[in-house]
């Protein structure tokens, strides 16, 4: 229990006023012998241990009753936030809410989003709590912004429901730096929050990092969770996982334009459902039209749909939509689409044999029919023209030199990816340790033949590691390292596996387009077990391949989510494709990066999606136009994965630190805070009434019949 008047417990001690009164009566009066009085007395004695049983339960009652009337103007509070001490006022409430689309998702019999119910009901307790500082975090861009009034942060755009995934590690980030720049005073930190497994990425190291620095704190800081963990029975989500234009010209020598779609429906609740058909609505470029999915299990897909085109038509967008159910966020999805692009792979290595487990990787592609054009080169060969409409460089060689870099750089300025392999000079140890590609070069080869190293570590929830639809993790903690390198690199790369000791398996390095990527360990048989567990290898070679492709082809992949979000790439196995898609009618070989494109954002008009503002195109799903340019944002993979973080997980995340949790269900109409004063007052009343009865003189009943001239007190 917690009160909003604290200070005002300090007058609990007049609670024993009654008791002192009672002494003092005692200690006033002498003794006098007097034969009547004792004639009385002697009398009174036949009842003398009840009356003294009444005296203490009327001094009891007067000691309660003015107990109860201090704790009543002390306005004391009750909820699961407060069964524990120190609720007085804050100098500073942060508060951090996840607005992403599975936040989006409605209770059961209420139309009323978890968002919303998070919203109305921290804003109830906010209110009756106040503070002096109001600050938000935005859950997409993990920004803190001020406010002046309660009123004003409710109504905040940074509170809204979006299509970008929350990222709560960065949120606490921000938290910290801002406690830490402002120095505030006591502080509280209020998290509105589904508890979905993807936002908060409970294995991550830097939540212990986290804890650490809360706790050294000068200042109070308590955080009071207010979690939405529960799931509908059913809810589907639909996503796009291949748009292409495709042309064909029949035997008659008649073209034909197709539009080549493949769509994923998820359902994710209790139980087996029975299988069962859903209508699915297609728009294309304004057109609708209508198909039907088969769900069974866990979903169902549309694999290779063909949807004539009109001839002559390059490019467009499109928008499939599943009928209303529980989350309407997650029940569209848009797509642009263009020619398809060949599977153009470069392989530039100084040691083919080692190199052979790299070629088969991508020389097989995931559907098995598509064919891979992969050519070989050398280091000191490999010219400009080799790389235009390539997908994919894999470059396992010494680092490229000043004229090999150009041409890398302007290969991933259009979108280009690149996944760099410790060559065999370095295995060798006759490598050159000063050349570098953009700040980041091999320092050395280190032998673990011994004691192979394994992976500890690796993000599971995004990148080319990221798992599967189905939810299985890719194998990557069984491969075996028996030799790796390591990487000086005066940028900070991002990290998506690590071995154990902390060194980098598999690390990106931050770009405003196109991707690059370094792998520490070797694809020879001899130094690492890729080529023997091929699934890890091959996989992370496909994934970045299709990458590529998108980019060939005037298609970008990226999460919805700011332009500065290093997690914003996210692609899974086989076909799994848009999150964020850029097109160009009418030029499709000059894509652009997200990051490009918000730089001119203001030039964009939303074409069709859900009102949003300029400056948020990026974290809002929908098809957005610059000239002939078309930009397709989508909601990112995690949050169509429906997975709560456990209680003892989430626990060990706050390990150490103040932290109280209340679980509510969306549309609920219950308050997470109360005043129970009345209830005090009520036993005021009550104690005064019951002292009131017993003070009341006992009548004894005269042996005559008639009643006594006076009552006597016992």
């Amino acid at each position: 229990m917690s009160f909003l008047q604290p200070w005002l417990l300090w007058a609990l001690p007049l609670m024993v006023l009654p008791i002192v009164i009672h002494f003092i009566n005692q200690w006033r009066y002498q003794t006098r012998l007097w034969a009547p009085m004792m004639f009385l007395l002697q009398a009174n004695r036949l009842s003398s241990g009840f009356a003294k049983l009444r005296q203490w339960l009327i001094l009891a009652l007067r000691t309660l009753a003015i107990a109860a009337l201090i704790l009543a103007i002390s306005r004391p509070l009750s909820s699961g936030f407060w069964s524990l001490l120190g609720g007085s006022r804050a100098d500073t409430t942060l508060v951090l809410m996840d607005r992403s689309p599975s936040m989006q998702m409605q209770g059961s019999g209420s139309s009323e989003s978890k968002l919303a119910s998070a919203k109305r009901q921290m804003a109830d307790a906010l209110t009756t709590l106040g503070s002096a500082h109001w600050v938000a975090i935005d859950s997409a861009s993990a920004q803190a912004q001020e406010y002046d009034s309660l009123a004003a942060l409710m109504d905040a755009p940074v509170l809204t429901g979006n299509s970008a995934a929350a990222n709560m590690t960065q949120m606490m980030y921000a938290v910290l730096e801002y406690l830490q720049r402002n120095k505030p005073g006591a502080a509280e930190i209020w998290i509105g929050t589904d508890l979905q497994s993807a936002d908060w990425n409970a294995d991550s190291g830097d939540w212990a990092w986290l804890r650490q620095s809360f706790a050294s704190l000068p200042q109070s800081v308590r955080f009071r969770l207010l979690a939405y963990p529960d799931m509908q029975s059913e809810n589907l989500s639909i996503r796009v996982t291949d748009a292409r234009r495709q042309a064909e010209t029949d035997s008659g020598g008649v073209s034909h334009n197709f539009l080549v779609l493949s769509v994923d429906v998820f359902r994710s609740g209790e139980g087996a459902p029975p299988a069962r058909s859903v209508p699915v609505q297609l728009e294309l470029s304004g057109v609708r039209s209508r198909l039907q999915v088969e769900l069974s299990g866990s979903g169902g897909q549309l694999r290779e749909y063909r949807i004539p085109l009109p001839a002559g038509v390059q490019s467009g967008w499109g928008r499939v939509e599943l009928p209303a159910d529980a989350n309407p966020a997650d029940n569209e999805f848009f797509f642009v689409f263009s020619q398809s692009a060949a599977r153009r792979v470069v392989l530039v290595t100084d040691d083919p044999a080692a190199a052979r487990p790299l070629q088969i990787a991508a020389s097989i592609s995931a559907d098995g029919v598509s064919q891979t054009q992969l050519e070989q080169a050398l280091p000191g060969s490999l010219s400009s023209s080799q790389l235009e409409d390539t997908a994919l460089v894999v470059w396992h060689a010494a680092l490229p030199d000043e004229v090999s870099a150009a041409m890398l750089d302007h290969y991933l300025s259009q979108g280009g990816q690149v996944v760099f392999f410790p060559p065999a000079s370095l295995v060798h140890r006759t490598h050159d340790p000063s050349r570098a590609y953009r700040d980041v070069r091999w320092v050395e080869w280190i032998e673990h033949s011994q004691l192979p190293l394994a992976v500890t570590n690796w993000r599971g929830d995004q990148d080319l590691l990221a798992a599967t639809q189905s939810g299985a993790g890719l194998p990557v903690g069984q491969l075996e390292i028996r030799g790796h390198a390591t990487l000086d690199s005066q940028q900070e790369m991002t990290q998506l596996a690590a071995l154990d000791g902390g060194h980098s398996l598999l690390a990106r390095l931050p770009t405003s387009s196109g991707g690059v990527y370094f792998c520490t360990a070797s694809p020879d048989v001899q130094l690492s077990s890729l080529a023997e567990e091929g699934i890890v290898l091959y996989v992370v070679i496909q994934r970045a391949i299709e990458q590529g492709q998108l980019a060939v082809r005037g298609l970008q992949m990226r999460s919805a989510g700011p332009p500065t979000n290093p997690a914003a790439p996210i692609v899974s196995d086989s076909k799994e494709t848009s999150q964020a898609m850029v097109a160009s009618e009418g030029d499709t070989n000059q894509p652009q990066s997200l990051a490009q494109i918000a730089s001119k954002s203001v030039a964009w008009e939303q074409v069709v999606g859900p009102p949003a503002l300029s400056t948020e195109f990026a974290c809002h799903a929908g098809i957005y136009r610059e000239g002939e340019r078309l930009l397709a944002v989508n909601r990112p993979l995690a949050e169509d994965q429906y997975t709560t973080l456990p209680d003892d997980k989430l626990a060990a995340l706050f390990e150490g630190l103040q932290m109280q949790r209340v679980d509510r269900q969306a549309g609920s109409s219950s308050s997470i805070l109360r005043e129970i004063w009345r209830l005090f007052l009520i036993a005021v009343v009550g104690a005064l009434l019951f002292e009131a009865a017993l003070c009341i003189p006992r009548r004894r009943p005269d042996p005559s019949g008639q009643p006594a001239a006076f009552p006597l007190r016992s």
